[in-house]
């Protein structure tokens, strides 16, 4: 079990360190021109094409994402487990969110203007395998604090 606990850590940071590596990959092209995802928030939000108020703040806080797995490597490594994997999980879900929503626009790549698969592939990957990390280590220690019940005593062992 050690084994897994240990492993599970592990697993969630790998996962971090593929999806931010994958908001540097290629996310939107236009014309000749690759561009990555922060990039793109950046022209999104300079070129005012959102008018909500909540998806200007999402652009801004995009920014965060690798200064967030950090804080997420950093907890992980110091052995605050529990925080780490509940920080990792917030950030996976909603950074694969937008991932995914954007793998599934990508469609063809074919047009001068368009979203490009490889950097939003990579990040949903590396943030599907940030969660399951995350949510195993939630488990192994859930289980580690509750130790089984005896069918016979209905208590402790």
């Amino acid at each position: 079990m050690t084994g897994l606990r240990r492993g599970l850590p592990w697993l969630a940071s790998a996962g971090l360190v593929v999806t931010v590596l994958g908001t540097f990959l290629p996310w939107f092209h236009s014309g000749g021109v690759q561009r990555h995802s922060y990039q793109t928030a950046d022209a999104i939000a300079r070129l005012a094409l959102v008018d909500s108020a909540f998806l200007r703040t999402a652009l801004r806080l995009w920014l965060g994402v690798p200064l967030l797995a950090a804080v997420c490597l950093g907890l992980f490594a110091l052995g605050f487990a529990r925080t780490a994997a509940t920080l990792t999980a917030l950030l996976a879900i909603s950074v694969g969110t937008v991932a995914l929503l954007a793998t599934v626009r990508s469609g063809g790549t074919d047009g001068l203007i368009g979203i490009t698969p490889a950097g939003p592939v990579t990040t949903l990957a590396g943030a599907g395998v940030a969660l399951a990390g995350a949510l195993g280590t939630f488990a192994v220690r859930a289980r580690r604090s509750h130790p089984p019940v005896t069918a016979r005593t209905g208590g402790h062992p």
